[in-house]
């Protein structure tokens, strides 16, 4: 058995030591196991008098903040369904479990990781969380029966925070308000935290290699072509339509195949650019628009020396309706990623992986990316959880904060609409 099997075995059999010693104190349902405790209450109210006003602002600011969130949660989801009601059928949502590996495993609506990074993941989660639900309670005076802790379907792992539910229905809105929002708030700025981390380790533990491309692809019928031939290591394919290029192991794996993916014929494929681009006339390149507007600045035919982390390249720019054009494309990731969140600072800042390549220094390479994938799955789950927390569907806290301002009725009907969007993000990459 490898590590990820032991690590999962292990798991589960300290669960199974806890609820044992703990059978007297859990209720079970056909749901899971939950346990309630008393515990923490004197430190949440201590906490929430000793420091009223920052908490007072801190859990405004946390309103405007899961506003903001319910907002950019709504243009996302929409945003999502409408691409797979046009054709994109690019899985959007998966639920996460922890199972039995060592890496990510990615299934239809399922993403299997590594025990440990759920166990950490899920600390990073709920405790900041609900003891941001328990501060807000304890500063509106508003009673916490318990907190506790759950297995649901009697593996996954939560906690709670039990308010007393109709204490907190008759207090007034911005009490309400200030409840609901405190857990994504801190799920935030949580995430804020680990992504500053991320970026600094990436900068102190790595070294850039430079950014990532694609040739421009093209799908064409084996009976089309007229003529092929190895050219500098390249196949050749004429048809009556054009000439494409292909790498010969690319060719050889889809030598069963009667439609097949080749190619067009521009300059970087035609010179067999390879690796990571880092400069360009001398120029270093650390994004597209860099390396379009550096390319722009030339005409057809202009010669350019590229450097990358395979080599020195000199290639003659091809005339594209009149424009300089090396043939290169940005990585489906870059573009899928760019057209969800429609800015380059946000993919910059959240995904530079999707078009940057990086190479592990200072440790050793499995320790670096251990890390490296940590802390990227640490704060993708925070903003990612906080986000669909914030859907105005009940019984999340941001179909509770609509109730708060509406009524019961219009968010029951506003709950039943977006749950089923939701839904279908999960179903209709695969219907």
């Amino acid at each position: 058995m490898d590590l990820g099997t032991v690590s999962f075995l292990i798991f589960i059999l300290f669960l199974g030591i806890f609820v044992y010693l703990k059978r007297k104190k859990v209720e079970i349902s056909a749901f899971g196991i939950i346990f309630k405790t008393q515990k923490f209450k004197k430190i949440v109210i201590k906490l929430a008098s000793k420091y009223p006003r920052f908490w007072n602002t801190y859990f405004n600011v946390g309103i405007l903040v899961s506003f903001l969130l319910m907002i950019f949660g709504i243009y996302m989801l929409l945003k999502l369904v409408i691409n797979l009601l046009i054709g994109f059928k690019t899985p959007t949502l998966a639920l996460v479990f922890p199972g039995p590996t060592t890496s990510l495993h990615v299934y239809p609506g399922v993403i299997l990781i590594p025990i440990w990074y759920w166990i950490i993941g899920v600390a990073i989660l709920i405790i900041p969380h609900e003891f941001s639900h328990a501060i807000a309670l304890a500063l509106n005076k508003l009673r916490i029966k318990s907190f506790g802790a759950l297995l649901l379907f009697f593996i996954l792992p939560g906690a709670f925070v039990e308010p007393d539910e109709k204490q907190l229905k008759k207090a007034r809105k911005k009490r309400q308000l200030q409840v609901y929002a405190a857990g994504s708030f801190s799920n935030i700025l949580v995430g804020v935290v680990f992504v500053m981390l991320f970026h600094l380790f990436l900068f102190s533990c790595f070294s850039y290699e430079g950014i990532s491309y694609t040739y421009p692809a093209k799908i064409i019928n084996k009976s089309d072509i007229l003529e092929n031939n190895t050219i500098n290591g390249l196949i050749e394919l004429k048809t009556k339509d054009g000439v494409y290029l292909i790498q010969k192991s690319l060719f050889d794996l889809q030598k069963n195949k009667t439609q097949i993916i080749v190619f067009e014929d521009w300059p970087a494929i035609r010179n067999n650019l390879s690796g990571a681009i880092k400069k360009i006339d001398g120029v270093e390149i650390s994004s597209f628009k860099e390396l379009r507007k550096i390319i722009l600045k030339h005409k057809p035919g202009d010669k350019i020396i590229i450097e990358t982390s395979s080599g020195n390249y000199t290639i003659t720019l091809a005339d594209n309706n009149g424009k300089p054009f090396l043939g290169i494309a940005s990585p489906p990731s870059y573009q899928y990623t760019l057209n969800l969140l429609g800015n380059d600072f946000l993919v910059e800042f959240l995904f530079p992986q999707s078009y940057k390549q990086y190479y592990p220094k200072n440790l050793p390479q499995g320790i670096s990316l251990f890390i490296y994938q940590l802390l990227f799955f640490l704060y993708n789950i925070c903003f990612s959880v906080a986000i669909i927390n914030m859907l105005p569907i009940k019984p999340l806290d941001g179909g509770l904060i609509l109730e708060t301002l509406t009524n019961k009725k219009i968010a029951n009907i506003f709950s039943a609409i977006f749950f089923i969007l939701l839904l279908y993000l999960f179903a209709g990459p695969y219907i």
